[in-house]
């Protein structure tokens, strides 16, 4: 049975009255073609910010149920393909949006031609593709900030590393987990400093599984053989030292490395990394290689 949802099943706010668009059985490969974040408006160059519906924005498509989705369950969605759907990347800035903020002094839009996996942003630099999936989230029972802002369930994450191949862990707290997925990026750099990144329609196709009865500090990620907590907070230092808290409590999980020595290891092994800088938050990664950890995190 094929497992496909249409852009048009999208949301722009979670509610609570708002039906799952697919239910699914534990270990289904679902196909979700996704609206650019802008959901189609921006189609020239020269728009005025005043012509723009900001509700519009962040296009979600979901919710996606799993049947045997219970709360306390943790929720595995692995990327196996993200496929571009348009031949052009958008990006919108201004002032006051992002932390760019008065450096740039009037609002700006560029379009840029995507050929043979490359960004073309000039006949000398092209801009090597590197898809990503900016949003990805299950419902909470108390939904009490905006859909898009980072918390333990997802939210914007914008980690370079929410790529083909990975596999993104987030909790069960609903009946059936209730899946959302949006924003893709054709590519993300310097930690997604100003509004948007290289926004593009696509189509995705994840394989959604189960660990039951697993806890964890969500969202963690595998990828290319490294484990990624992420940390979101309002300032860096903050975002930082909640991705540490989380990496320290997965190392921790099997009792057979101490707290002084799993600090150790991270001074010696880790990657630390900005995935997200605004002011509504930030979110910090930190990467350890799978092979530094006592026992295979979630087995």
């Amino acid at each position: 049975m094929k497992n496909f949802v249409t852009s048009e099943r999208s949301i722009h706010k979670m509610d609570e009255s708002t039906q799952p668009v697919l239910t699914v059985k534990d270990g289904s490969v679902v196909t979700i073609k996704i609206k650019d974040h802008f959901n189609g408006q921006i189609n020239k160059e020269q728009l005025h910010y005043g012509e723009i519906d900001w509700k519009q924005f962040s296009p979600t498509t979901g919710p996606i149920c799993i049947e045997e989705a219970r709360p306390g369950d943790l929720l595995a969605v692995t990327i196996e393909k993200i496929t571009l759907t348009s031949k052009d990347v958008v990006l919108l800035n201004g002032p006051t949006i992002g932390v760019t903020d008065d450096l740039l002094p009037n609002n700006c839009i560029r379009r840029y031609k995507i050929k043979q996996n490359k960004i073309i942003y000039s006949d000398e630099i092209h801009v090597q593709l590197q898809k990503t999936i900016g949003l990805l989230k299950t419902e909470s029972i108390h939904q009490t900030k905006p859909f898009h802002i980072p918390t333990k369930h997802g939210g914007t994450l914008d980690s370079p590393d929410i790529t083909e191949g990975a596999t993104i862990f987030l909790p069960v707290e609903k009946f059936g987990a209730m899946l959302h997925v949006a924003d893709i990026r054709a590519t993300t750099g310097f930690g997604k400093t100003t509004s948007t990144s290289a926004e593009v329609p696509a189509e995705v196709t994840l394989r959604l599984q189960l660990l039951k009865n697993k806890t964890a500090p969500t969202p963690i990620i595998i990828h290319k053989n490294n484990l990624i907590c992420l940390g979101s907070e309002l300032t860096t230092e903050k975002a930082t030292k909640k991705a540490l808290q989380n990496m320290l409590k997965v190392l921790m999980e099997s009792d057979k490395i101490t707290l002084e020595d799993a600090i150790f290891l991270l001074s010696l092994q880790a990657d630390f990394e900005v995935c997200r800088l605004n002011k509504a938050s930030v979110t910090t990664s930190i990467k350890l290689p799978l092979s530094s950890f006592p026992e295979m995190p979630f087995l």
